[in-house]
C-alpha cells in the first residue's frame, strides 16, 4: 500500500426487502469498487460479530474502505471516476442510508 494521506469510510445500510440475491450482488459490486485507479488501497467488509459495547455502532450492513494519496484522487473518485458511478447508478436503489467518515492521516 502506498502511503495514503486520505482514508474514505462508507458505511451502508441496506433496505429490509433487499434479498439474498440482491446482497450478493451488492458484495460483487463492493469488490468492483477496489478496481478503481484512484485508489492506492481498498477494503470492503460486514460489521464484526462481538460481544455487544455501547460505544460500537455495528447496526450497518456493510462498510468500504478507501485510501487516497491526495484530495485530488478523491475529487476524481466523486466526480468522474466510472468504476465508483456505475457502483452508486446499480446499487443505490438498495440502501436506506450511507454514511460517510473522511479522515487525514496526521500521523505520518
Amino acid at each position: 500500500m502506498k502511503d495514503a494521506i486520505f482514508i474514505h469510510n462508507v458505511y451502508f445500510w441496506l433496505i429490509d426487502t433487499a434479498s439474498q440475491e440482491d446482497r450478493l450482488q451488492f458484495e460483487s459490486g463492493l469488490a468492483e469498487l477496489g478496481q478503481s485507479s484512484c485508489t492506492s488501497a481498498y477494503f470492503w467488509g460486514k460489521p464484526l460479530e462481538l460481544e455487544k459495547r455501547d460505544v460500537v455502532d455495528d447496526s450497518y450492513d456493510y462498510a468500504a474502505t478507501s485510501f487516497f494519496d491526495n484530495l485530488e484522487q478523491h475529487d476524481i473518485y466523486q466526480s468522474t471516476d466510472a468504476v465508483h458511478s456505475h457502483f452508486i447508478n446499480s446499487f443505490k436503489h438498495l440502501w436506506k442510508s450511507v454514511k460517510v467518515f473522511d479522515h487525514r492521516i496526521l500521523n505520518e
